[in-house]
């Protein structure tokens, strides 16, 4: 017996008030597809109907995740990708889309559709881009509960439901960018390399650093861990531990009496004026302005 289709969607109008928040959900769903069945399931709205043979063109983003099941995904400039379970695809304003699901297996999606100032942003700085529109999530579960949490508060139509809907778009497509890091194979040598490296940065943040010696003991290049962990973190090795130490210096400035001489020293600085023209150039302050502002305050 063939099992029921499913589907549950919304669409939202969108005020003023969510549109300066720089991020806004204009649609969410939740569509089960059995084998050999029509797609899509529900009619939609004029701007998001959907047609196989046509295609479609949305005037804002769209994500959707595959839950089970596979398909195709097709868009401009010739890309023509299989789609599997746990993958996620991204929909670009103005760019030709389509995708449906294979009749022998149908499948399980969810979709958010969002536009912004802040998604626009996302896209501006290539942090998104339709060129790379499909992810293999390593986080599934994360993925999953999230999309849950969202339709469970459309449902309930909690207050201020835009903002809710709004920060979990913002995790889903943070997780999105997170996937297309390139994170080593399993079993790759360096696979926890970056995690381990961190820890053992973030410990020994008032020793010198020496990365090449670091990467060594961690069993990878140094070319390769200078590079991934520039994906991972968005900082090379050295800034990150710069930043770090900064950090470091300003909690020991606020939360004791230690002299600006002793704090940078156990920060990793040996020279007090070095860390005190960095900490200005970083901060706009001295070391002893920040302290004497946080404590006014």
């Amino acid at each position: 017996m063939k099992s029921p289709g499913f589907s549950f969607h919304r669409y939202f109008p969108v005020s003023q008030r969510d549109r300066k928040w720089g991020l806004f959900v204009n649609t969410i769903g939740e569509t089960r597809v059995p084998p050999h069945t029509s797609y899509p399931l529900a009619v939609h709205p004029k701007g998001y109907a959907f047609d196989w043979q046509q295609g479609r063109v949305l005037e804002g983003f769209a994500l959707v995740y595959i839950a089970g099941g596979q398909g195709r995904f097709e868009s401009e400039g010739k890309i023509n990708l299989p789609v599997e379970p746990g993958n996620v695809f991204l929909l670009f304003p103005g760019v030709w889309h389509r995708y449906q699901p294979e009749a022998r297996t149908g499948w399980h999606e969810f979709w958010i559709g969002f536009d912004g100032d802040t998604a626009r942003n996302w896209q501006l700085n290539h942090f998104i881009a339709p060129a790379k529109p499909v992810f293999k999530i390593n986080t599934e579960d994360t993925v999953l509960a999230t999309f849950n949490r969202i339709l469970q508060a459309a449902r309930a139509n909690r207050p201020a439901l835009q903002q809710i809907l709004a920060g979990a778009a913002a995790n889903l497509v943070g997780l999105c960018y997170s996937a297309q890091q390139a994170p080593p194979e399993a079993g790759d040598p360096g696979s926890n390399a970056i995690e381990l490296a961190i820890a053992r940065l973030e410990a020994d943040l008032g020793r010198e650093l020496d990365i090449k010696k670091l990467a060594q003991e961690l069993g990878v290049s140094y070319s390769w861990f200078r590079t991934a962990f520039t994906m991972h973190t968005g900082l090379a090795p050295h800034q990150y531990v710069l930043e770090m130490r900064l950090v470091r210096a300003r909690n020991l400035l606020v939360g004791t009496t230690l002299a600006v001489k002793e704090i940078a020293q156990q920060t990793g600085f040996q020279d007090e004026h070095y860390f005190s023209r960095l900490f200005r150039q970083k901060l706009k302050c001295t070391p002893s302005q920040w302290r004497e502002r946080r404590q006014n305050a």
